[in-house]
This record gives structure tokens, sequence and C-alpha cells, in this order.
């Protein structure tokens, strides 16, 4: 990151301090330390499978259970000082690729893992003195793309640790050096998704490209981009009708019709931020509301008809560690579905 540009994200990082301290709920609660009981909010669907990450006191495992949250089965756990997440699915649905980091924030390094959905043949396929916060499979299932941060670090004292200076970067599945894709070192990447093409890659950013100062980054909205990979300098973003506030949680369906986002749905007002899921319909480029839960509906999945939507909304949005419990919702908004997870004994998990 340019150092003008580092500096003007220091004031910045101040004044969304700031903004936090204000109690308005600007972007995604976090655990407190990692340890508490729940689902994690990532999660993958692959035919008639659900994978997920689950803490049982800070003790996090990935699960494997059908769409109806039942005939679940631990596949891989934390080792001693990790937490897992994010995991996804492999494009033939035979594996399944999720990263290990330290709980010790102090220690910056990253781990990807695969394993077999049926929990055999676990390995190890890349680590790094580094934070890699995201991994998908591409389409062809022989490329992993990630994104990883240089630094984890608060740019203001008030202001919480994080992980920033983000790129886009490849792993050959078989293993092997990584490839660095971008060269943006940019503050903030989220959301990563691979165009069921396999010719673009779509993130989350704050859209800061023109920003001269750190009120003007501050007004600045995080939206969806696109990196094209066969000219990964060209980084677009997507236009989305109607919308004005920050855009997170970006799903592009697999028959490529439709995007599913969240949103602020409630702008202008003094209470916490009610994020709700939006669809676009990229035929027509018309976007409207999907959900109306309130508090945090997000990290939305299509199944592979590109009927349903399935994602987490978080109940306890703005009041402390969150809460998540699975859902599903259909692409016409019409029919909203809670999906209690059930484990061994027939106790729920949402």
């Amino acid at each position: 990151m340019r150092r003008k540009t580092k500096a003007i994200w220091i004031v910045a990082g101040t004044l969304i301090g700031l903004f936090f301290l204000l109690g308005l709920g600007y972007g995604k609660e976090k655990p407190v330390n990692g340890i508490y009981t729940g689902l994690l909010e990532a999660f993958d669907i692959k035919g008639e499978k659900a994978v997920f990450a689950y803490s049982l006191k800070g003790k996090v495992g990935i699960y494997t259970s059908d769409l109806h949250g039942k005939n679940v089965k631990r596949l891989a756990e934390a080792g001693e000082g990790e937490i897992v997440h994010h995991p996804v699915f492999s494009t033939d649905g035979k594996t399944v690729l999720y990263i290990a980091t330290p709980k010790d924030k102090e220690e910056v390094k990253s781990s990807l893992y695969v394993v077999n959905i049926d929990g055999s043949e676990k390995r190890r396929l890349y680590a790094i003195d580094s934070l890699i916060t995201e991994a998908v499979f591409a389409p062809d299932n022989k490329t992993i793309y990630y994104l990883q941060a240089e630094t984890f670090t608060n740019y203001s004292p008030i202001a919480r640790r994080d992980a920033h200076d983000f790129d886009l970067y490849s792993l050959d599945v078989s293993g092997g050096q990584a490839k660095r894709i971008t060269t943006m070192k940019d503050y903030m990447l989220e959301s990563l998704k691979v165009s069921p093409d396999g010719k673009e890659v779509y993130v989350t950013k704050q859209d800061d490209q023109h920003a001269k100062t750190a009120e003007d980054i501050f007004a600045s909205k995080h939206k969806v981009f696109r990196i094209l990979l066969a000219h990964p300098e060209k980084i677009e973003p997507v236009p989305l009708q109607g919308i004005k506030e920050d855009v997170f949680d970006v799903e592009v369906s697999p028959d490529s019709r439709w995007m599913v986002f969240n949103s602020i749905a409630n702008p202008g007002t003094n209470e916490n931020f009610q994020y709700e899921l939006y669809i676009l319909d990229r035929q027509t480029n018309q976007t409207r509301q999907l959900t109306y839960l309130k508090k945090h509906a997000g990290a939305a999945v299509f199944d592979e008809q590109s009927q349903w939507v399935y994602f987490m909304w978080d109940k306890k949005f703005g009041e402390g560690d969150p809460e998540h419990e699975w859902y599903r919702v259909s692409l016409d908004g019409k029919t909203v579905e809670n999906i209690p997870v059930v484990i061994e004994g027939g106790a729920s998990l949402s």
C-alpha cells in the first residue's frame, strides 16, 4: 500500500472506530476472542449436502449434514490453539477445503487443508506466515483461489485489530508455490467468489480508488468488484441498481443469472443497522430485497438448481457474540424456512 494511502487509512480507521463506539453497527459483529458455542457464519452446499463450522466453547470443528440439517457428521477438527473456518466443497463435491488459523491473533500464520467428504485423507495443502481469510475452488477443480492479508494490526488507537493489506492469490490443488494475482495491498477484501465459467473473481471492498482524504474514504461505499483473471489489473465495480449503501457477502448462482448480496435495510436511523439479503436479476438488471428478518442475514449460498438461497441469520447482531441460525429463502422471497441443525441425540445446533 502506498504511504499516502496508508496514512489516509489510519485517519479513516479512527473515524470508523468512532462509528463503532457510537453503536451504529457498521460492518459485521465478531465473536469475543472466538470463545463461544454455535454455528460460524461461512458454510457451503453441494448437491444434497452442506458443510459448516461449529464451535463448542471455542473448540471448532468442520461438519457435514444434509440440506435439512440432519445426519450431522464431524469431518475434521481444529488442532491445539487453532480455529478452523470457511469450509467449501470442491466442484465435484468429493472433497472439502478449509482454513486453519491460530486462536492467538499475535501469531500471523495460516494453513489450507483438504479432506475427503468421508473424513479420510486429510492433508495440509499449504502453509504460510500470513493470514488467509477465505479460499475457494475454481470450477475446473484444479486451482484454489484465496485472499491473503499481509498484516494484522489496528490502523488507529480505537479501532480493533484486524487483517489488512489484502491481495488475491492462486494455488494448484496438487500443491506447490502460490501465485500472486493482484498487487492491490487493499485495506480489506471479503466475500471471495469465482464465476461459474471460471473467468472472473468477485470480491467486496471499499470503493476508495479515487479517495484523496480520510473523509473521502469514510464516505466511500463497500461494493462488489469484478476481477478479470485474464487481466487482473482490471478491477471493476459491479453496478447494482438502486443500492446506495454498503454491500457485503456476494454470491453468484450456478446458472449465472442471479447475484445475491446483503446490504443495510434501515439507513438513516438511530438503530443498529439491519442487514438483509438482496437479489439482482442479471438479465434485467433489476434488484429487489429478498429477506425481511431484521438483524443480520448473510453468507448466502445458492442450491445447484438456482431455486433456493441458503443463508445464516445472526439473531443477536449488534448485541455481542453472534448467534447464527440457518435459513433458506425461495428466489421470489415468498418462502423463508428455518433449518435447525440436529446433532446425534436430537440436540440442535441452531
